[in-house]
C-alpha cells in the first residue's frame, strides 16, 4: 500500500468503529500518523457480532448499501478494503408483513413486481401507490453524492444543481424528503396497507429513507455481504495496520485535551495522556461533546440538535441458533414482522409483534443444517440501566424474556422450542458497554424530515484542530455514514495543511 508522501502530522482518533477505522485508512494514505483508541476489544463498533455455540449473531449488517460496482459508495468501500472478496445476497424478498387476520405483504425487491403485489391488496390506494412507486423507480441508477458538509438531502440537492437532466428530480425530493411514513401511511385508504407502512420502518423516518432503499434494492446496490458484520470490520482493521497505523484495544478515552482552544490529545480511562496534531471522534456524540470535552464547546444549534432530534430506539437482540433449516422461507434481509397470539410484557408495554430476521440466505452463521435467527424488539433504556443494578433481576428478566420469545416463535414454527441449541438475548446495557452510545441508541439520530435535511456539524464552536465522524453527525446512521464522514474529515485535514487529498494505492 502506497502513503501520500510530504506530510508528517500525527492524528488521534477516538474509537475503531467504521466511521474511526475510515478516517484511519484516509489519514495513513495522505501521509497522517495515525492512533486510533478503542474501549472495546475488537474492531468494527456496532457493525459487529459474537459467537456463541458455534453460531455467529450479528448485531448490524441487514444490507450495505453501495454493494454493487453501479453504485458510487462501491469505489470507496474498496479503497478501505470492505468489499473485496465479498459474496453479495440480493433478496427476491426484502421483508415480508403478516396481519393478524392471514393477510400478508411480501415487499419485493423488484419495484415493479412490488407496485403489482400493492395494487392487489388496495386497488382503492392505487393513485398514491403508482406515485409511491414512480418516486422510487426515478431513483434508480442515481448515485448519492459522497461527501458534502450538509445534510443528506442538502447534499442531494447540491449535487442536482450541477447535474440539469436530473433536476426533474427536485420535486420529488423536496416533497417525500419532508414527509414522515406514519403521514405518507395515514393517506392508504386501505387499512393493512396503512398498517404495513406505518410500523414496518419508524413512522418518524422520512418517507425518502424507503424510496431510496427501494431504488437500491430494485437496482441491486443494496446487498447483504455474506459472512456478516465481523469479517467486514477485520478487513477494514487490516487495510488500516497494513497502511502503517496503529490500533489500541481496551483503551477508553475519557479527556479530549485541550489548549488555548485547540485540541492537542486524550487521556485514557487508565491516566496516560497521548498527543497528536488533530483530534478527531468517531466515538459517541453525547459523550464526545457533553463529557470528553465537558460541553465547553457548544452552541444553540447543537444544544437543540441533542436536546430535540430523535434517535433510534434501544433495542433487545436476541439471538437463538435452531437445528434446523427454513427453505420455505424467503431469504428476507428486512426481515418478516407478525403478530402474536399472546403479547410479551416488557418494561411496562406489551410487545404485540415480533420482527424475526431468519438468516437462510447465509450459511456461515451457522454448522451446517442449522440457521440463526435474531429477533429486534425497541424497548426502554431507562428500565434496562436501572434493572441492571440488580444483576439477579436483570439476568432473571433477560431469561424470562428469552423463554417467552422462544415460545413465540414455537407458536409460529411448531416444534420449534425443542430445536433449539443456542439462546442469547443482548440489552441496551449490552450495547452501551460495548459502544457506548447515548441512550444504547443503536444508530444515532433517526432520519425525520427534520434531521434528514439538516447539516450537523462535524466540528464544534471555538475548538480548533477537532472534528467529528460517524453516526452523529449525519442523521440515519448505518455504515454509509461512517464511511463518508471519516473520509470527509480526512478531507477537511489536507485542505487545511495544504496536503493533496488522495486514497492513495489499493
Amino acid at each position: 500500500m502506497e502513503m501520500i508522501k510530504g506530510n508528517s502530522r500525527s492524528v488521534i482518533i477516538i474509537g475503531a468503529g467504521i466511521a474511526g477505522l475510515t478516517a484511519g485508512v484516509y489519514a495513513q494514505r495522505n501521509g497522517y500518523k495515525s492512533h486510533i483508541y478503542e474501549m472495546h476489544s475488537l474492531p468494527g463498533g456496532l457493525m459487529t457480532a459474537w459467537k456463541r455455540k458455534g453460531f455467529t449473531i450479528d448485531g448490524c449488517i441487514h444490507w450495505l448499501t453501495g454493494s454493487s460496482p453501479k453504485s458510487s459508495y462501491y469505489p470507496l468501500w474498496e479503497e478501505i478494503g470492505l468489499i473485496q472478496d465479498r459474496k453479495i445476497y440480493d433478496p427476491e424478498v426484502f421483508a415480508v408483513y403478516e396481519e393478524r387476520g392471514g393477510q400478508v405483504l411480501n415487499f419485493y425487491a423488484d419495484i415493479d413486481r412490488l407496485e403489482t403485489h400493492l395494487l392487489e391488496i388496495g386497488p382503492e390506494d392505487s393513485k398514491l401507490i403508482r406515485e409511491f412507486c414512480a418516486a422510487a423507480r426515478s431513483m434508480v441508477g442515481f448515485n448519492s453524492p459522497v461527501s458534502g458538509s450538509g445534510g443528506f438531502v442538502q447534499n442531494l440537492l447540491g449535487t442536482l444543481t450541477t447535474l440539469p437532466k436530473l433536476i426533474l428530480l427536485l420535486p420529488k425530493l423536496r416533497k417525500w424528503g419532508g414527509m414522515s411514513l406514519g403521514e405518507f401511511a395515514r393517506q392508504f385508504k386501505n387499512p393493512f396497507l396503512s398498517e404495513v407502512f406505518n410500523d414496518l420502518w419508524m413512522p418518524e423516518m422520512s418517507a425518502l429513507a424507503m424510496i431510496f432503499t427501494m431504488a437500491w434494492l430494485h437496482d441491486k446496490t443494496a446487498g447483504y455481504p455474506i459472512g456478516g458484520s465481523l469479517p467486514m470490520a477485520l478487513a477494514v482493521e487490516k487495510r488500516y495496520k497494513d497502511l502503517g497505523g496503529e490500533i489500541h484495544y481496551g483503551s477508553r478515552v475519557e479527556k479530549i485535551l485541550v489548549e488555548n482552544d485547540r485540541a492537542v490529545g486524550v487521556r485514557l480511562a487508565n491516566g496516560t495522556e497521548h498527543r497528536a496534531d488533530y483530534v478527531i471522534s468517531a466515538a459517541d456524540g453525547h459523550a464526545t461533546i457533553f463529557d470528553m470535552l465537558e460541553g465547553h464547546y457548544v452552541d444553540d444549534k447543537i444544544r437543540k440538535i441533542y436536546d430535540e432530534y430523535k434517535l433510534f430506539p434501544p433495542i433487545l437482540l436476541i439471538g437463538l441458533g435452531v437445528k434446523r433449516t427454513f427453505p420455505e422461507l424467503p431469504g428476507a434481509t428486512g426481515g418478516i414482522i407478525f403478530p402474536l397470539n399472546q403479547p410479551i410484557h416488557i418494561a411496562d408495554e406489551d410487545v404485540e409483534h415480533l420482527e424475526l430476521m431468519v438468516y437462510n440466505f447465509d450459511p456461515t452463521l451457522a454448522p451446517e443444517g442449522k440457521t440463526v435467527l435474531t429477533v429486534m424488539i425497541p424497548t426502554s433504556y431507562s428500565y434496562w440501566k436501572e434493572l441492571a443494578e440488580d444483576r439477579e433481576r436483570y439476568d432473571s428478566e433477560r431469561e424470562r424474556i428469552g423463554i417467552e420469545t422462544i415460545n413465540r416463535l414455537d407458536q409460529r414454527f411448531p416444534g420449534f422450542a425443542s430445536q433449539i441449541e443456542m439462546a442469547d438475548v443482548a440489552t441496551p446495557v449490552t450495547f452501551e458497554h460495548y459502544t457506548g452510545n447515548w441512550q444504547a441508541s443503536f444508530e444515532g439520530f433517526l432520519p425525520t424530515p427534520e434531521a434528514l435535511m439538516a447539516s450537523i456539524p462535524k466540528t464544534l464552536p471555538g475548538l480548533e484542530n477537532f472534528y467529528m465522524a460517524g453516526q452523529w453527525v449525519q442523521a440515519g446512521g448505518g455504515l454509509p455514514s461512517g464511511l463518508t464522514t471519516g473520509r470527509e474529515v480526512i478531507m477537511r485535514m489536507c485542505k487545511k495543511d495544504g496536503v493533496k487529498f488522495g486514497a492513495g494505492s489499493r
